[in-house]
């Protein structure tokens, strides 16, 4: 599959990943195509910097609000995904990696191995699930040292997860920057002031971090409530907004998205702030490949691309 680029790639100023979710085993060969096409499609159109791809564990809601009514299913592994759209497609991926589950040395292993044969050198290292268990494998912290003494990957770059609105964030990342972290990838945002008050607190950070600010169409109120199970800040009085007409939510969600990044890239441009911005898209169920790409499109116009 030869995919011709747009040029917009090339004149942007900020980094555009897409996040693509490795389809279900019992899906077969059919569901790796239905991947590599969307992904194909928006890289053609737009001009993918990476894909990220997540791991996905099961794992309880994080709030009383959220809902997931498809059960958890196994997927393929994210290593698999990545090298068949660097093959094929020819983008890069980093891989999400939950690292507390593997010793540190069978965790080691892990890292090498995907590079060494699928050709993944970018990773966002996420931890556990639960703050009252004991994991056999190490912290992020940990696991960010660990690969920088002793991981020999050419160019090799790591990030972490960033959580807006948890108390103590910015410092919190200051650790984790001096442990190893190169990046910072967020959760899922959809009020900018909750991120603009992290930008502020991370201006004095060295070497500033790159983040990632991650954005998530969606096409109903379901989907909402899929967002409060992965434990999103949405308002109340944005979900009401977004979901007052049921025939509306995508195009609501997508004008609302827009303004709150246009609010983000004001704010970081009017304070000089040192930290680069990037965006992850992360559309959420039936997301037509089109109002990504739009979406796209216009956070690349946004911000002065």
């Amino acid at each position: 599959m030869n995919v011709e680029l747009s040029s917009s790639r090339f004149e942007r100023p900020l980094r555009l990943v897409l996040e693509a979710v490795p389809p279900e085993v019992h899906l077969g060969r059919a569901g790796m195509e239905a991947v590599v096409e969307k992904v194909a499609t928006v890289h053609s159109a737009v001009g993918l910097d990476a894909v990220n791809i997540p791991e996905i564990r099961e794992e309880r809601s994080k709030s009383e609000k959220g809902e997931r009514r498809k059960p958890f299913a196994p997927r393929v592994e994210p290593r698999e995904l990545a090298y068949e759209l660097r093959e094929r497609v020819g983008v890069d991926c980093m891989i999400n990696r939950v690292v507390v589950h593997l010793e540190r040395e069978r965790q080691l292993d892990w890292f090498r191995e995907t590079w060494e044969r699928f050709g993944v050198r970018e990773f966002v290292l996420v931890g556990g699930e639960r703050s009252d268990v004991t994991y056999p494998g190490p912290s992020v912290p940990e696991a960010n040292t660990l690969l920088r003494e002793q991981l020999a990957v050419p160019g090799l770059r790591l990030g972490n997860i960033c959580i807006p609105t948890r108390v103590g964030e910015a410092a919190r990342l200051g650790r984790k920057l001096a442990s190893g972290a190169d990046f910072f990838t967020t959760q899922i945002v959809y009020h900018g002031d909750e991120f603009t008050a992290l930008l502020d607190a991370l201006r004095d950070a060295a070497p500033p971090p790159e983040l990632l600010l991650t954005l998530c169409p969606v096409r109903s109120a379901r989907n909402i409530r899929f967002l409060h199970w992965l434990g999103v800040s949405v308002s109340d009085d944005l979900e009401g907004w977004l979901t007052a007409g049921p025939e509306s939510v995508g195009e609501r969600s997508l004008a609302h998205i827009r303004q709150t990044w246009r609010e983000i890239v004001d704010h970081h441009r009017s304070a000089n702030h040192p930290c680069p911005l990037g965006v992850s898209l992360a559309p959420i169920g039936r997301v037509p490949n089109a109002t990504t790409v739009e979406l796209a499109e216009g956070l690349i116009a946004d911000a002065g691309g």
